[in-house]
């Protein structure tokens, strides 16, 4: 399949020479067309190999595909189809998850039957294996929103929301060990104290340097839909009492339909990115929140330089800088994902547009 690639750089160049005072931090931006394709995960193993996931409706079927490039993003794979999953929840967050480790890559994906399944690659035989049951309470993904993150060696943490308690979701987790072929037993990370979390926001994990496991998740509390944090520094065994994100309140009777994205630095400094109304904002736990604008569908990458952040704006993809001193404009699209580069020279954004997956490479 040939790839259409358009070098960007001239254009933003031209643009942000006449805005006295900016220093451009992001040199080049590069731009793929993969193909027809729904929300589209992104994930980097140490190696640098870079690996996307995303679906697409085909009549009554959805198809699950997979690309990677191995040159930094110069050039990309053919889609190659892992299945076809009539029930796979494709959309509003909804859709395959992703995550790398040294030997493996493990893909999640939501069946609306209410199951969350695993396929795992092997790198060095590359090889999928079969469909792997992860919730171990049959049919209690039903929602299907879920997220998955790696961490050190092969492990590999996947949460989820779980309707096995009263009927009402709740938010459970799974630890793997050996990239995604087989899971720990499952473990509640949050029981809603008022009849469950939020029913349709997606929820957020992340597994630090050290280990620890950072889960986001948007609660339901009182009337108001705010964002939670909470943590465990045991593997999953126990997680800390959640805390809420934030100084206001987000008081609606519906669901929001957007969960936020967190990440953390080598110190363990968390940073979560999430929708309060109409308006994105970052936010670090304890501190008060940063309003960055209006907006939907946060997603935030840690660097070295700090937090580099993007989100949809009146259906355009705004790109903030690690150092908070830039934002720009991707271009058309919504919901984007980020992944940084090993050398942490380039940060891979990758987003849908008008029903096809766009691959933005951002040299900084």
């Amino acid at each position: 399949m040939i790839l259409i690639k358009t070098i960007c750089a001239f254009l933003l160049s031209l643009l942000l020479t006449f805005q006295p005072g900016v220093t451009l931090q992001v040199k080049t931006v590069e731009e793929y067309n993969i193909g027809a394709g729904k929300q589209p995960d992104i994930a980097m193993d140490p190696t640098g190999a870079l690996r996307i996931v995303y679906g697409l409706e085909n009549g009554k079927s959805k198809d699950l595909y997979y690309v990677t490039s191995t040159d930094q993003g110069k050039t990309f794979s053919a889609p190659y189809l892992m299945g076809s999953f009539p029930k796979m929840g494709l959309g509003m967050g909804r859709g395959p998850q992703i995550a790398s480790t040294v030997d493996y890559t493990t893909v999640t994906i939501g069946d609306l039957g209410g199951n969350l399944f695993a396929y795992r690659l092997d790198h060095e035989k590359n090889s999928w294996s079969g469909r792997i049951r992860v919730n171990d309470g049959d049919s209690t993904a039903l929602e299907a929103l879920s997220s998955l993150d790696a961490g050190k060696g092969n492990n590999v943490v996947a949460v989820w929301l779980d309707t096995r308690l009263e009927k009402t979701n709740n938010l459970y987790g799974a630890l793997s060990r050996d990239g995604g072929l087989t899971w720990d037993k499952n473990i509640l990370v949050y029981k809603g104290a008022q009849k469950g979390i939020c029913e349709c926001c997606k929820p957020s994990v992340f597994i630090g340097a050290g280990g620890q496991i950072y889960a986001m998740f948007r609660n339901k509390l009182d009337g108001a839909r705010n964002l939670y944090l909470t943590t465990s520094k045991d593997n999953g065994r126990y997680f800390e009492p959640a805390q809420k994100l934030g100084t206001a309140d987000y008081v609606v009777n519906a669901c929001p339909m957007d969960g936020g994205a967190l990440t953390a630095d080598t110190k363990g400094k968390v940073t979560t990115v999430w929708r309060r109304q109409t308006d994105v904002y970052l936010s670090v736990p304890g501190e008060a929140e940063i309003k960055l604008g209006e907006g939907r569908t946060p997603v935030v990458q840690q660097t070295d330089k700090g937090a580099a952040i993007a989100w949809e704006q009146n259906g355009v993809i705004q790109f903030r800088s690690p150092d908070g001193a830039e934002t720009i404009s991707l271009g058309n699209g919504q919901y984007p994902k980020l992944a940084l580069m090993p050398n942490q020279e380039k940060i891979i954004c990758t987003f849908e547009r008008e029903g096809r997956i766009i691959i933005k490479v951002l040299s900084l």
